[in-house]
């Protein structure tokens, strides 16, 4: 039976995409069989893939407004064992119907039940934000990974989110866990950010990953050649740190209870 883990922060720019793209594609490299969905309308899975509007025919928007059976939109990513559900919104009109229909909070666990058995892990890429769509990633999932960048206005969006998890945990999926936090767009050259990850690892402790992510040139150059970072430049800094931290993620036992 397949993991469910989102990833998932109200911050934006933290680096949320590019962790499920290219942990996705570490732990399919690993032969482990891999599906990412994306659940922010912006659809940036699919934009880091180079997925246009005719390669995307069916996508969440059809399973959740639709009722489309979820194995109808399932896309292969080009890399064995590595598949996509991309969300491909077209209007604001969808975007509307997509968001109404997912105030039923259990409705992506209820569309992804039927695959779990088929992949090792599912992946879920949620909105920067906790609407609904968030919700609806956040109950479907076993644990949530949450990107965080080194910075002060971030360590106390942080704290907030972990007390709105535990709420959410606590009134919709007992189950959740969190998977760790990782810090991204990590600069070791600079002082400030060396001392809030000490602070991160002496605040929370085991809950932080000991993968760092750095930000790395090659990393933020990969979505624009349709390809995530380990494809891209497999040598480069950034596609190391993201193999580590997959084979973090796949040697741990238990994650953390909320």
């Amino acid at each position: 039976m397949g993991q469910i883990i989102s990833i998932s922060s109200q911050k934006g720019g933290v680096g949320k995409t590019t962790t499920a793209v290219n942990l996705g594609t570490s732990l399919a490299i690993f032969n482990k069989s891999v599906l990412l969905v994306d659940l922010d309308p912006q659809g940036s899975i699919g934009i880091s893939f180079h997925l246009e509007d005719y390669h995307i025919k069916f996508g969440l928007y059809e399973v959740m407004v639709k009722n489309m059976p979820l194995t109808g939109t399932i896309i292969n990513s080009g890399l064995d064992n590595l598949d996509l559900i991309p969300t491909n919104i077209r209007s604001e009109d969808q975007e509307i119907e997509m968001y109404s229909k997912a105030l039923k909070l259990d409705l992506l666990k209820t569309i992804i039940n039927p695959v779990k058995k088929i992949y090792d892990y599912i992946i879920i890429d949620c909105p920067p934000n906790l609407g609904s769509m968030t919700l609806n990633g956040l109950v479907a999932a076993d644990s949530v990974i949450i990107p965080v960048v080194s910075e002060y206005y971030a360590l106390k969006a942080l704290g907030k989110f972990l007390n709105t998890l535990k709420s959410i945990s606590k009134k919709y999926n007992r189950q959740l866990k969190i998977g760790g936090i990782l810090v991204t767009m990590f600069d070791r050259r600079i002082k400030k950010q060396k001392e809030i990850v000490e602070y991160l690892r002496m605040t929370f402790k085991n809950l932080v990953f000991e993968t760092v992510i750095p930000r790395n040139s090659k990393v933020a150059e990969a979505p624009s050649v349709g390809k995530p970072v380990i494809l891209h430049a497999i040598h480069s800094e950034g596609a190391i740190k993201y193999l580590k931290l997959a084979e973090e993620i796949m040697s741990k036992k238990n994650e953390n209870k909320l």
